[in-house]
């Protein structure tokens, strides 16, 4: 194979359900396209029911299309007419609860899927994949005895010892506390970089996905919206869906006033040079919480109706003199009052823009 051909392209994937006692069809995936090449590490994200994990399940093998195509190595492996069985598709899958087996040790759960070798090869694959995962210690422990966190990894060590050519995860982290999401998802991307591995993750998180993800697909009603990286879907959401998904911010009323600038309650914003909007046209201009920076030397002054602490910052919310509210998040030794005004200035560095309709 060329290394720049793809390890997965998906080609107008539809996939859909008998649903209810009339039995019609509910279509989950409409006409999806999705490509990666050799290492990279891309996400799916959307809340539930978006179709996001049967995209999942489609790649493995595990349901039908019935319409489009997916290619994994530039071979149809799925289509209306063509369906390769799952074990013949060399792809990895990491099961949302890890789906280790508990009474296997972590040596015998990374080695299960290589059965076809003598027992010699199989050992030394699990113990030079435990060891890549940083558990090679834990091989004789049973899965009770670790964290979340080493089951995990174990998961991930089992997914790649058939060294597949593509992995797949499923809100692998979904299962874990919290305070431990962020970290281990850096962690897990470090192994898949280090290995070379190319990597599909579902999550409806986007912390996690911003984490371990080069590319993400904001995904509803079984559409992609938009696939860019993560600072771009921050930045240049392409429309008010992911600008709304993405983030914690809110839409303010703005009028284009001269000097190719929008003008809001809070000053005037430089617009980019795409837009050519006539001047006094009303839109709506996307305000996010780190768009918003306190300074009490600020002539701009805002009352604080809420607040969150989240350790290093407070997350604010803010009422403007015309009742109008946004976020800002606030260094934390700025410990303010609820019902105090505080002085605030904007520092937007993507002036994000959109038409009344």
């Amino acid at each position: 194979m060329n290394d720049n051909s793809p390890v997965l392209t998906i080609n107008n994937a539809s996939i859909a359900y008998h649903t209810g006692k009339n039995k019609r069809w509910h279509l989950v995936v409409q006409e999806l396209n999705l490509e990666l090449m050799k290492g990279d590490i891309a996400c799916l994200l959307g809340a539930s029911g978006c179709g996001k994990s049967t995209i999942l399940r489609a790649i493995c093998g595990f349901e039908n299309l019935q319409a489009g195509e997916i290619y994994l190595q530039n071979q149809l492996a799925s289509s209306s007419q063509v369906h390769v069985p799952p074990n013949q598709r060399k792809v990895g899958m990491v099961f949302q609860d890890f789906a280790l087996f508990p009474h296997l040790n972590v040596l015998e759960n990374v080695t299960f899927g290589l059965h076809q070798l003598p027992k010699e090869e199989r050992t030394h694959i699990g113990l030079e994949w435990l060891s890549r995962v940083f558990l090679k210690e834990k091989a004789q422990s049973y899965p009770h005895e670790l964290s979340g966190g080493q089951q995990q990894r174990v998961a991930l060590a089992r997914a790649m010892a058939p060294e597949p050519d593509l992995i797949l995860l499923d809100e692998p982290f979904s299962s874990l506390d919290v305070d431990l999401r962020e970290r281990l998802a850096t962690e897990m991307r470090e192994i898949l970089q280090t290995n070379e591995v190319t990597a599909l993750l579902v999550t409806h998180d986007q912390l996690e996905a911003f984490a371990i993800a080069d590319f993400v697909g904001i995904m509803t009603e079984g559409k992609i919206l938009q696939w860019d990286t993560p600072y771009d879907l921050y930045h240049r959401p392409i429309n008010r869906y992911v600008a709304d998904f993405i983030g914690r911010g809110v839409f303010v009323e703005g009028s284009i006033s001269n000097n190719h600038q929008v003008e809001i309650e809070l000053g005037k914003l430089p617009l980019e040079s795409h837009h050519h909007e006539p001047l006094g046209t009303v839109v709506d201009v996307l305000l996010r919480a780190d768009d918003i920076q306190h300074d009490d030397a600020s002539p701009l002054q805002a009352t604080i109706i809420r607040k969150v602490f989240r350790g290093a910052d407070f997350l604010y919310t803010l009422q403007l003199p015309s009742g109008q509210e946004v976020f800002a998040y606030v260094p934390s030794h700025h410990d303010h009052a609820i019902g105090e005004k505080i002085g605030i200035q904007l520092l937007v560095d993507h002036v994000v823009v959109y038409s009344k309709d």
